[in-house]
């Protein structure tokens, strides 16, 4: 069999880009054909590690002779993004006209900017066309999934397969950039923060909960990393309007490497994580993993170890960053992740299995919902 996956691959790292690397080594492994058209930052980058994509025609173009050639199509997608649900539509309609529709992989949760939607509302037709067009669609969990059913779309199409998975966890413990190093040591406790400079990640929020805690905790450091290079800019400016002692309590990184990401994740206090349209989210799995505390937006999607606040409420984040801290010991024992399954080799197994004939849709475009 032959696949293209189709989304962010390394680099830089983040949460999607490793689902794709650590599914294309499997994928592999297992004696298929797997090629990578790289929707990410790095798109425009020439490699033999991935199909570049230099603007809108050079992917639809590249999506048109992948399926002349016989690939069946992976995307990966969520309801956070007009782009990216345009590259994921015209996919699948490649994939549809080919006959072999495309699998998605339905990313994010239930409190996305356009997913989901009540009945009657033109984003839900949108995104129900798109779930039509598609063999099959595998998401994060069962409420997910009843979501994505709601759309009228027939369960037998649908699958629950987390998309952290226990090879999100091995990395080489590395040494850190010796700045990186002198803040840690200059500072306790210190927190942890994956983050991009958008509306979702709620960084002027963030900024007065991490303000409000530091009066108390003087001693306090926050790491923000994770940005893409296209938004590391905007947020230098963001801080350098900052007074001089928040300044000096902030390390502003970019993006690291997954070894490095993971090395300084445990060495750090605990890990804030703000957005609450991302669902579980993998990096919450992976610190509860290292035995790392997390305080995170209450989005009813968290795994019972993690202390949530309320999501745009700063005087709440603060208040449970104080109780992590006076409570750091019970916290930290209760912050365990237990075992992680191995969900990549089950993304796989979903991946390969005979794809749906298109000729046996869900329901048609007049009935469903």
């Amino acid at each position: 069999m032959k696949i293209l996956q189709i989304g962010n691959y390394p680099p830089p790292a983040c949460g999607w880009a490793m689902q794709t690397k650590l599914l294309v080594e499997e994928i592999r492994q297992r004696g298929h054909v797997c090629q990578v058209l790289n929707i990410n930052e790095s798109r425009k980058k020439k490699s033999r590690e991935y199909v570049d994509v230099q603007n809108g025609f050079d992917y639809l173009y590249k999506l048109v002779r992948f399926a002349g050639k016989g690939y069946q199509f992976q995307m990966h997608v969520n309801g956070q993004s007009k782009t990216g649900y345009v590259l994921a539509l015209l996919a699948a309609l490649v994939g549809k006209l080919s006959g072999r529709p495309v699998s998605l992989s339905w990313q994010g949760g239930l409190q996305q900017r356009y997913f989901p939607r009540p009945k009657g509302q033109f984003l839900r037709e949108v995104y129900r066309m798109l779930f039509l067009l598609c063999g099959k669609i595998a998401c994060n969990d069962i409420k997910i999934k009843k979501a994505i059913e709601s759309y009228g779309i027939a369960g037998h199409r649908v699958v629950a397969i987390p998309a952290f998975s226990r090879q999100n966890l091995e990395f080489h413990k590395m040494p850190l950039d010796p700045g990186i190093e002198s803040f840690l040591a200059n500072h306790h406790p210190v927190f942890f923060c994956y983050a991009s400079f958008r509306p979702e990640y709620q960084l002027p929020m963030l900024r007065v909960a991490m303000e409000k805690f530091r009066l108390r905790y003087k001693k306090t450091g926050y790491v923000w990393l994770g940005f893409p290079s296209k938004e590391f800019p905007a947020v230098q400016t963001f801080v350098a309007t900052w007074p001089h002692p928040e300044r000096e309590s902030l390390l502003l990184l970019g993006n690291l490497s997954h070894d490095a990401f993971s090395t300084l994740l445990a060495s750090c206090f605990a890990y804030i994580r703000t957005p609450a349209c991302d669902g579980v989210a993998a990096s919450v799995l992976e610190s509860l993993a290292l035995g790392v505390p997390v305080i995170a937006s209450e989005n009813y999607h968290r795994p019972p170890q993690v202390t949530t606040y309320r999501e745009d409420d700063p005087d709440d984040l603060c208040e449970k960053l104080t109780y992590v801290a006076e409570n750091y010991q019970q916290v930290k024992e209760q912050s365990r992740l237990t075992e992680a399954e191995d969900n990549i080799a089950r993304t796989a197994e979903w991946l390969l299995e005979s794809s749906l004939k298109a000729s046996e849709p869900a329901q048609d475009f007049a009935s469903a919902d």
